[in-house]
C-alpha cells in the first residue's frame, strides 16, 4: 500500500503529543489523534471519522482476542490488589520481613529484588501494596518507593515471557512478520533483544546502585532526608494521589503469614497450572510449554486464584463473608476502569498509523536525508517523545514497531537491535510522563503524591535514558552493537559517580 498523505500521515501522533501537553489527558489525547486520523482515512468528513472511531478502531480491538484477554488481565489485578489489601496480606507479609529488615538501605534492595518475584503480575500496584507497609517501618519515603515501583515494574516486566509485557511486545513483532512476508521467529527475536533494550535494563541497574550507595539526586535528598529524620513520608499538607485505603480489620484480629502465603501461593499454582495446560506440557516439554502458553489467559487465571485464595483466608477467620469478598473484589477491579480505556486508545492510534503507512513514509524520510546509523537512536528518541506525551509506552510501541522494521529491512539492520531501541524508547517516555498510566500506578502503589513522584524520578529517568541515547547512537554509527551497552554502561557510571561526589558532601541520609 502506497503512503497517499505524505508528511499529513504523522498528524495523528502528532496530534496526539500536543494534546497529551496542553490537557495532561492521556484518553482524550489519543481518542482525539484517532479521530483525526479515522477522519483523514474517511474523505477527511470529521462525522463520519468520529463513528468510524467506535466502529472501525474501537470495537474490532475490543473483539481481537488478543486485546481482550489483555483488558481482562489489567482489570482482574486491581481485584488481586483490593483482596490483598482487606485480607491484611501486606501488613502479616510485613510483620515478618521487619525482623531482618531493619534499615532503610535493606527496605531498598529488597523492595527492589522482590519485584523479581512479581514480574508477572502488572507490578506497580502488587509490589507497592505488599511492600508499602515494609519500606514506611524503616522510614523509607514514599517518593522514593515509587521510583523503585516505577523502575523496576514496567521496565522488568518488559523483559519476562511470564506477564502481560512480553506475549504483548511478542505479538507486535509477529505481526510485523507476517507483514513483511518473514519467516524469521517471533520468540527468537524478542529473547536476542532483551540485551538491547538498554533503556529497561540499566534502569533497573540504577535502582540497585541508588539504594546500595544511596544516591538520593535532586528532590529526592529533601524527600529521604524528612523522611528518615521526622518519620514523615509525606511532606507536610501533601496528598497522596489516591487516598490510602488501609485494611479496616476487626479489633483482636491478627492477621498471620498465611494470609500473605495463601494467595500467593494460589496465584503460582494457577499462574503455572494455566501455562502447562494451554502449553500441552505432556507433549512439548517444559521449555516449549512457556513458549506455546497462553501467557494473558495465565496471568489471569493467576490474579483470580490468588483472590480466591484470599478469598478463602478472609472467609474461613470470618473476616467477611462470601459476597463481602466479592463485592471487594469487584470493587478493586472498579478502581483501574481507566487503563483498559487507555489501552483501546492506544491500539486504536497504533492501526491508524499503520493504515496510513506512517512507518513507509518515515523510512523514505531517512532513507532521503538522515544515514542509516542514525535509525536507532532516532527510534529510540521518537518513541521516548511520544511516550512521554501520551504516557503509553505499550501504544508507543504499537505506533513504532511498524516503523521500525520497514526501515531495519531498508538499511540492512539487526530486527533485535531496532526492537530493542523501540521497547527502550518507549519505557524511557512512560516512564517519565506524568500521564502515564505506569507512572500514575507506581503512585498509586506507593500512596505517595503524583507530582512529587515525577519530579523526584525524572532526574534518575534522564540520566539513564540520554545514556541509553548515547549508546545507541555509538551502535548505529559504528555497527558495533553490543559495544552500545557497554557504552550506555561506561557513560552512566560516570554520571552516577559525579552524583555520588555531590551527595557524599551534603548531609549524610544514614
Amino acid at each position: 500500500m502506497e503512503n497517499v498523505f505524505g508528511i499529513l500521515c504523522l498528524l495523528p501522533p502528532v496530534v496526539a503529543i500536543v494534546f497529551a501537553l496542553m490537557t495532561k489527558q492521556t484518553i482524550l489525547s489519543l481518542f482525539v489523534a484517532v479521530w483525526v486520523g479515522a477522519t483523514m482515512l474517511n474523505g477527511f468528513n470529521p462525522v463520519v471519522g468520529f463513528v468510524a472511531v467506535f466502529r472501525d478502531y474501537f470495537i474490532p480491538s475490543i473483539a481481537s482476542e488478543w486485546n481482550a484477554g489483555l483488558l481482562l488481565l489489567v482489570t482482574l489485578s486491581g481485584g488481586l490488589v483490593a483482596m490483598l489489601r482487606v485480607t491484611g496480606s501486606a501488613n502479616a507479609f510485613a510483620k515478618i520481613v521487619t525482623k531482618k529488615i531493619n534499615n532503610a538501605k535493606k527496605g531498598q534492595i529488597v523492595t527492589a529484588l522482590s519485584a523479581f518475584i512479581f514480574s508477572y503480575t502488572e507490578p506497580c500496584l502488587i509490589l507497592g501494596t505488599i511492600m508499602r507497609p515494609v519500606t514506611d517501618m524503616v522510614r523509607v519515603s514514599r517518593a522514593k518507593l515509587a521510583y523503585i515501583l516505577d523502575s523496576m515494574g514496567c521496565n522488568l516486566a518488559a523483559f519476562s515471557p511470564i506477564s502481560s509485557y512480553g506475549p504483548f511486545i511478542v505479538g507486535l513483532i509477529s505481526a510485523e512478520l507476517l507483514a513483511g512476508g518473514l519467516t524469521d521467529n517471533e520468540w527468537s527475536i524478542w529473547l536476542h533483544m532483551l540485551p538491547f533494550n538498554i533503556y529497561g535494563l540499566f534502569a533497573m541497574l540504577t535502582v540497585i546502585l541508588v539504594a546500595i550507595f544511596n544516591l538520593n539526586i535532586g528532590p529526592m535528598y529533601k524527600e529521604e532526608l524528612r523522611a528518615r529524620k521526622e518519620g514523615k513520608l509525606l511532606g507536610e499538607g501533601v496528598q497522596p494521589l489516591v487516598p490510602e485505603t488501609k485494611a479496616e480489620l476487626p479489633e483482636g484480629y491478627e492477621p498471620s503469614i498465611l494470609n500473605f502465603a495463601i494467595p500467593m501461593i494460589c496465584l503460582f499454582v494457577s499462574l503455572f497450572s494455566t501455562i502447562f495446560w494451554t502449553g500441552n506440557i505432556s507433549e512439548n516439554g517444559l521449555k516449549e510449554a512457556f513458549l506455546n502458553g497462553n501467557m494473558t489467559l495465565a496471568i489471569s487465571m493467576g490474579f483470580v486464584g490468588g483472590a480466591i485464595g484470599a478469598g478463602i483466608v478472609g472467609v474461613t477467620t470470618k473476616l467477611f463473608s462470601i459476597t463481602e469478598a466479592f463485592n471487594n473484589f469487584v470493587d478493586g477491579m472498579a478502581q483501574l476502569i481507566s487503563v483498559p480505556f487507555i489501552l483501546i486508545c492506544a491500539w486504536s492510534v497504533g492501526s491508524i498509523t499503520g493504515q496510513m503507512q506512517v512507518g513507509v513514509y518515515l523510512a523514505s524520510v531517512v532513507e532521503n536525508y538522515l544515514t542509516p546509523g542514525l535509525v536507532p537512536v532516532m527510534i529510540f528518541v521518537f518513541g521516548a517523545a511520544i511516550s512521554f506525551a501520551t504516557g503509553s509506552s505499550w501504544g508507543v510501541w504499537s505506533i513504532m514497531m511498524p516503523i521500525a522494521f520497514p526501515m531495519a529491512i531498508a538499511f540492512n539492520l539487526p530486527f533485535a537491535y531496532v526492537v530493542g531501541a523501540v521497547i527502550s524508547g518507549g519505557l524511557f517516555g512512560d516512564q517519565c510522563s506524568p500521564i502515564s498510566d505506569t507512572t500514575i500506578l507506581s503512585s498509586t502503589g506507593a500512596s505517595c503524591n503524583h507530582i512529587v513522584h515525577v519530579q523526584t524520578q525524572l532526574p534518575y529517568g534522564l540520566t539513564v535514558g540520554i545514556s541509553a541515547a548515547i549508546g545507541f547512537l555509538f551502535g548505529g554509527l559504528t555497527g558495533l552493537y553490543a559495544l552500545s551497552i557497554l557504552i550506555t554502561a561506561v557513560i552512566l557510571a560516570c554520571a552516577l559517580l559525579i552524583f555520588s561526589k555531590i551527595t557524599s558532601k551534603q548531609e549524610v541520609i544514614a
